[in-house]
């Protein structure tokens, strides 16, 4: 492998607040959360790219961070992850990602900076760091960035020479053609199918017959070499321009938070292409460590990779992941 990863997508700040939540409230029937630990993370395509740079990857990030407290912390994140950071042009507030929690349960998630500013220039090196790259992974979280049209000319020029992965978002731009592997999730997968005039009334969507259509139908109105289905704890199942579809089974069984699975999955298909791995085995790979992931109950596992107390305050501990 030569040259950096790099990653292109919108970027977000998350934040994991634990606590206890044993008693109600009395002037409404809702639970009391008594805060124990926060935890910040970039979040976004900043989780795949944190997840790249754990993995030994030189990591180079195209996303826009806003110019507020929020981005400053997620600039501070990125940077001590050892992920390098060429920001697009943002006047906008940087999007939070707020989730409370009792012990391991959910009690809600509290969304902030939601409003998209307004994008400027891409970033000078950006044309440059695309050519160079080993492979480039799009982690689309329907903010716009994918939308770009300078930016998706440099996507569609380096496709013909350098894997791509695209993770794609319904609320986000169509992958360029000549993607190496679009990955999107089971729900996604029929969804955009339904988009493209896909017929979900015959058969129900879990069953494998209906998404591998659905995934052919993707991969020909995409012009992607291969789409990548995500099942879950079912795996994957991935359809190529040749053969038949692909089932790729999930070697562990998944029990604990799926939070950040998605990018665990596409970070390591990225990564294994950048390698010259070939696709089936790179989406074998990237089931197998988004499982792992899962099972080590996903991002409360991330403090350990990720932790950099140095950085944090006395009550928080700061880490390079995300939702």
């Amino acid at each position: 492998m030569s040259g950096p990863i790099v990653v292109v997508g919108d970027v977000l700040l998350d934040r994991d607040v634990t606590g206890v939540a044993d008693r109600l409230c009395p002037d409404a029937p809702v639970p009391v959360l008594t805060e124990l630990s926060s935890v910040e993370r970039a979040g976004g395509a900043g989780l795949a790219a944190s997840f790249l740079a754990h993995d030994g990857a030189e990591v180079v990030l195209i996303g826009a961070v806003g110019p507020d407290a929020a981005g400053q912390r997620v600039r501070g994140l990125l940077s001590a992850a050892g992920v390098e950071l060429l920001p697009i042009g943002y006047d906008g507030t940087t999007p939070e990602k707020i989730r409370l929690r009792s012990g391991r349960h959910p009690l809600l998630r509290l969304d902030r900076g939601v409003t998209v500013g307004t994008y400027g220039d891409l970033p000078a090196r950006a044309s440059a760091a695309l050519r160079a790259a080993s492979a480039v992974l799009v982690s689309d979280y329907g903010r716009g960035v994918t939308g770009l049209a300078g930016l998706r000319r440099l996507l569609t020029e380096v496709t013909g020479r350098t894997p791509m992965v695209w993770d794609p978002h319904p609320r986000g731009a169509t992958p360029v053609p000549g993607v190496r592997v679009a990955c999107p999730n089971r729900g996604e997968a029929a969804g955009f199918a339904a988009a493209h005039g896909a017929d979900l009334n015959g058969r129900p969507v879990p069953d494998p017959e209906a998404v591998a259509a659905q995934a052919r139908l993707l991969r020909g109105a995409w012009r992607a070499s291969a789409v990548a289905v995500t099942l879950g704890p079912g795996g994957a199942l991935v359809v190529e321009s040749y053969g038949a579809p692909a089932s790729v089974p999930a070697p562990v069984s998944h029990h604990g938070d799926t939070c950040g699975a998605g990018d665990r999955f596409a970070a390591t298909t990225a990564l294994s292409l950048a390698g010259g791995v070939r696709v089936r085995d790179a989406v074998g790979a990237a089931v197998e460590s988004a499982s792992r992931y899962v099972a080590s109950d996903g991002p409360a596992n991330l403090i350990s990779l990720f932790a950099h107390p140095e950085i944090a305050g006395s009550d928080t501990i700061a880490m390079e992941a995300a939702t």
